[in-house]
């Protein structure tokens, strides 16, 4: 009986004497460096004197700084650095999706390149064409204001000219006489002596 009782002293000890595993989840690790999860907010510093309080005339408000943020924290939607693990069959960019590349679609590509030529072309000898025009429309708002002043002088001209006309026919008329004498011709033969 007595090796009854050491049997459970010896199983008492031996399990005292291992250490005791104890299993569980592991924590998470830390994400090094941070910036490639997450970007941190930016905040900023701005140091202000002296002033009264808008809401509050009668509170004036000592030298302080102020801190604001600037920009809040926010995540990095942009694509880490390949794993080297899995060069061979890499995650596909969403962002990104390749052309897709046949004859059809480079022989449309070439064309609209070259209309697109043509088109910056056109406007090149349209915008000429306009620079012209709007010479073109200098130079005949400028006869016509010359055109209407000429006429404005023919016309003042044309008057002048009427009243020194008249003015000539008032001149050529034989004056009439203003006297009362008679007029001196004589009616016949006289058979009369002369004395």
């Amino acid at each position: 009986m007595k090796h009854l009782a050491l049997c459970p002293l010896m199983l008492v000890a031996s399990c005292a004497s291992r250490p005791q595993v104890f299993v569980g989840p592991l924590p998470p690790p830390a994400v090094e460096p941070i910036e490639s999860v997450r970007y941190g907010e930016v905040v900023r510093a701005y140091h202000i004197g002296r002033y009264v309080d808008p809401t509050h005339p009668e509170t004036m408000h000592e030298q302080h700084p102020v801190y604001r943020i600037e920009v809040s924290a926010h995540w990095n939607l942009h694509p880490g650095p390949l794993n080297t693990a899995n060069l061979l069959n890499p995650p596909p960019d969403a962002a990104f999706a390749p052309p897709p590349t046949n004859d059809v679609l480079v022989a449309e590509m070439n064309r609209q390149r070259e209309v697109t030529g043509r088109v910056m072309q056109e406007a090149g000898k349209l915008a000429q064409s306009y620079g012209e025009l709007q010479g073109v429309l200098t130079e005949m708002k400028t006869v016509a204001r010359n055109s209407a002043l000429l006429n404005l002088r023919f016309a003042t001209n044309e008057s002048r000219i009427v009243e020194l006309e008249r003015g000539l026919q008032k001149l050529s008329v034989a004056p009439s006489p203003t006297t009362n004498d008679a007029p001196a011709f004589s009616s016949g033969p006289t058979d009369a002596p002369k004395p």
